[in-house]
């Protein structure tokens, strides 16, 4: 695994960045695989968040490495970032658990990072740090709700009720 401390700055916005496209591609599919409609929004909502930070993280490299494009590698050190993998046999739970387990290491990984700069830099890194973990706070919500209502994305479970 990548030591963030040890690791040059334009690395790690590159494995940021991978990751960024990764979580978008990944909440976009799932938006368009749920019914639940609340749960649909909350995966668009969670997609354009991610495509907005890949915008950040590409503004900042080139402030901190003008001269050089981040390389952006095929895939993410699972250790370092994870990724949500699933199938269409997998339980939207399950989906639910790995994206806080993501989002988790999403925000600690931002943290890390932020310590390694300063200025704006640092301000936009710690941001991206909170955003993540306001990601993982929601998602923690719907994995509970995803438990407790074993057709939670297929239903509109408002409508149940009325």
């Amino acid at each position: 695994m990548i030591d963030i401390q040890k690791a040059p700055i334009k690395d790690l916005l590159g494995i940021a960045i991978r990751s960024e496209i990764d979580s978008n591609r990944v909440y976009s599919d799932l938006a368009q695989h749920v019914t639940n409609p609340l749960l649909k929004e909350k995966f668009q909502f969670l997609a354009y968040e991610e495509k907005k930070h890949k915008q950040i993280l590409e503004k900042l490299s080139d402030i901190l490495c003008p001269d050089t494009k981040p390389h952006i590698p095929e895939k993410v050190d699972e250790q370092l970032l994870p990724s949500i993998q699933f199938t269409s046999s997998t339980g939207l739970a399950e989906i639910l658990y790995q994206a806080t387990k993501a989002e988790q290491a999403a925000e600690e990984f931002y943290a890390r990072t932020a310590e390694k700069v300063s200025g704006l830099p640092q301000k936009m890194l710690t941001y991206l740090s909170k955003i993540e973990h306001s990601h993982f706070l929601t998602l923690k919500n719907e994995y509970a709700l995803a438990q407790d209502f074993a057709d939670y994305g297929e239903q509109d479970i408002d409508k149940i009720i009325t």
